[in-house]
């Protein structure tokens, strides 16, 4: 059956499931399964306050507590994000396997650009810039370029596990 022929809702499961094991096991499991990366997102939710939910709101109460945590000013934990964290993982090769798990079901590119997604390395899940968690370490994010994206220092496994 030609991909032409599978109606569009099913193609990107199709393509998924027909894609070779060996080119899936370069990409962290939680990009390429959206019910793992909620599961680790839940994870960093309950763990690390990881939040806020919407970004584009004002969130007073969240940055409060995260001021409270960090004792610091609001001003100054709005600038602890993570999307300057060291553990959000933004080369190229992170965001191919993010486009590819998105699959076509939506304009993967689109969605990554529109949402400024990275990967968390420290709890393996597809995560937004904007926001952040108790977790978040100075120094990123991490775009290669300390490393010449030679590798990902991910779990391909399927990562984080209770």
């Amino acid at each position: 059956m030609a991909t032409r022929d599978v109606p569009a809702k099913y193609r990107a499961a199709m393509n998924q499931m027909m894609t070779p094991a060996k080119e899936v096991a370069k990409c962290p499991a939680p990009t390429q399964d959206v019910v793992l990366n909620l599961k680790n997102r839940a994870k960093a939710i309950t763990t690390a306050a990881y939040g806020p939910e919407n970004p584009n709101l004002p969130n007073e109460a969240f940055w409060r507590n995260k001021a409270d945590t960090w004792d610091v000013s609001i001003e100054d934990s709005k600038k602890s994000v993570c999307g300057n964290c060291a553990a959000f993982n933004v080369q190229d090769s992170i965001k191919q396997c993010i486009a590819k798990g998105i699959g076509n079901e939506a304009d993967p590119w689109g969605t990554i650009r529109l949402a400024d997604l990275g990967y968390c390395e420290i709890f393996d899940f597809k995560c937004a810039a904007s926001r952040t968690c108790d977790a978040w370490v100075t120094g990123g994010p991490n775009d290669g370029s300390a490393d010449g994206e030679e590798s990902m220092d991910t779990e391909l496994e399927g990562g984080v596990e209770e």
